[in-house]
């Protein structure tokens, strides 16, 4: 199994995952506050919407970070993104937190809302990518455990969320949490990032990258490689990413304000159901990590990818139909959503997490993971709210969810094609010999 250093290594990072999702989703869990707050409105629609596109702001600076700290990783090594982008997430979590309401000081209240949110969306955009390239330059072997353990992490910044929104729903009364409760996980947040920052200076650089550098193997600028010799990779990577992204937007925080704004479902069962849910998620990503392992092959990998992308799809309007008559209890429904969106997350991980040659590794994962997320996932609230608004029918938002799941089928054409296939055979036959597939 892994060794006393991997372990080690697998929990820094995973603790790391936790700690900036959990900082970049309280957000979602929160927009119904913020909304309140920072976008008052006599339509509750509209509103909302105007909160979920800020919220869908931070997606939109991620390619940026990833562009940026894709570069450094590749260029000067892995591990030195990580104590700079948590502090950066802190910072601006923290500072989100302590800002005045649009009745204390007017437009300036949305328009620093909307400055620290790029803020974050900037850090994450370097943090999680830089995650998955470590942790797939430890250990081959169990490469699907240890991905599915960082998931572990990042989900449990999911559950860290919605048991945070829990506990103050029980302790305070609407009334307080209009004014000042929600402003409560911003702050601890922004403390727990700054622990993480003074723990992430202790782990180690990852060894391939070493490797790279001893044969001076690094690019000049990996971007340029990238796009030049990976452009059907990256792509691959784009709609890989995506159904993942979607089905954790939709399913755990898209629908936290859908079902108790829109449909009128009861805060506390919604938030109590959407923590089971998770749970629920988390162990299903371990499973299908161990799964992988088992059969280690790409093209099994991705035969399973297949099978979820289908779930998905077959999945979405049934799943948003229960919510919306009322057919299934809100932990049924959470419950069923896990089964997609545990299995999705790991297997599209796994697959991105080897699909770049080390040399431009970060900067290829960087990019995939983060294009994906702003131009489908970061959208997904704005495009669920939109199409509730135009079609007038709250199951609408299921035919997003469709569709993500034929992206993710896509990515698995073009991950099988015999183009990507040759290109796999070159990076092997390349000096980078150590490149993982």
């Amino acid at each position: 199994m892994l060794n006393k250093s991997e372990v080690r290594l697998v929990g820094i990072t995973a603790l790391g995952g936790l700690l900036e999702y959990y900082d970049f989703i309280i957000f979602a869990l929160m927009a119904g506050y913020l909304a309140n707050n920072f976008f008052p409105s006599t339509d509750p629609h509209t509103s909302l919407l105007t909160t979920f596109a800020t919220f869908s702001v931070g997606y939109l600076s991620r390619p940026l970070g990833g562009l940026l700290f894709g570069h450094l990783g590749d260029r000067y090594g892995r591990k030195c993104t990580f104590a700079v982008t948590v502090l950066i997430m802190a910072l601006s979590t923290t500072l989100i937190g302590c800002l005045p309401s649009h009745a204390e000081i007017g437009i300036w209240a949305p328009i620093l809302l909307i400055f620290l949110r790029l803020l974050q969306g900037f850090s994450i955009g370097g943090e999680i990518p830089g995650a998955i390239t470590l942790l797939s330059e430890s250990n081959q072997k169990h490469l699907g455990l240890i991905i599915s353990l960082l998931l572990f992490g990042i989900l449990s910044g999911l559950l860290l969320g919605h048991l945070v929104h829990s506990l103050l729903a029980y302790w305070l009364d609407e009334q307080s949490m209009q004014n000042w409760g929600w402003r409560l996980p911003f702050w601890l947040g922004g403390s727990l990032g700054i622990f993480s920052y003074f723990i992430r200076k202790h782990i180690h650089e990852s060894k391939l990258f070493l490797e790279m550098d001893n044969k001076k193997l690094r690019q000049q600028i990996p971007v340029v490689t990238l796009i030049k010799s990976h452009k059907r990779t990256l792509l691959a990577g784009i709609f890989l990413i995506t159904p993942a992204i979607v089905t954790m937007t939709l399913l755990f925080l898209f629908s936290q304000s859908y079902l108790t704004q829109l449909i009128h479902y009861d805060a506390k069962t919604v938030t109590t159901a959407g923590c089971i849910g998770i749970i629920a998620s988390i162990c299903l990503a371990i499973l299908f990590g161990w799964i992988a392992d088992q059969y280690h092959k790409q093209e099994n990998r991705v035969w399973l990818l297949r099978a979820v992308c289908l779930l998905i799809i077959l999945s979405a309007i049934p799943i948003f139909k229960a919510y919306a008559d009322y057919q299934l209890s809100a932990y049924t429904v959470a419950l069923f959503s896990s089964l997609l969106f545990g299995p999705v997350m790991t297997m599209t991980v796994l697959l991105l997490s080897t699909a770049f040659p080390v040399s431009v590794r970060y900067s290829g994962v960087a990019l995939s993971f983060n294009i994906a997320l702003a131009s489908f996932g970061g959208l997904a609230p704005v495009i669920a709210m939109t199409l509730i608004k135009t079609t007038d029918s709250l199951i609408s938002p299921s035919y997003y969810l469709a569709f993500s799941g034929f992206c993710g089928l896509t990515a698995c054409y073009l991950l099988k094609s015999q183009s990507c296939r040759q290109s796999a055979k070159s990076e092997q036959t390349s000096k980078e010999s150590f490149h993982l597939d």
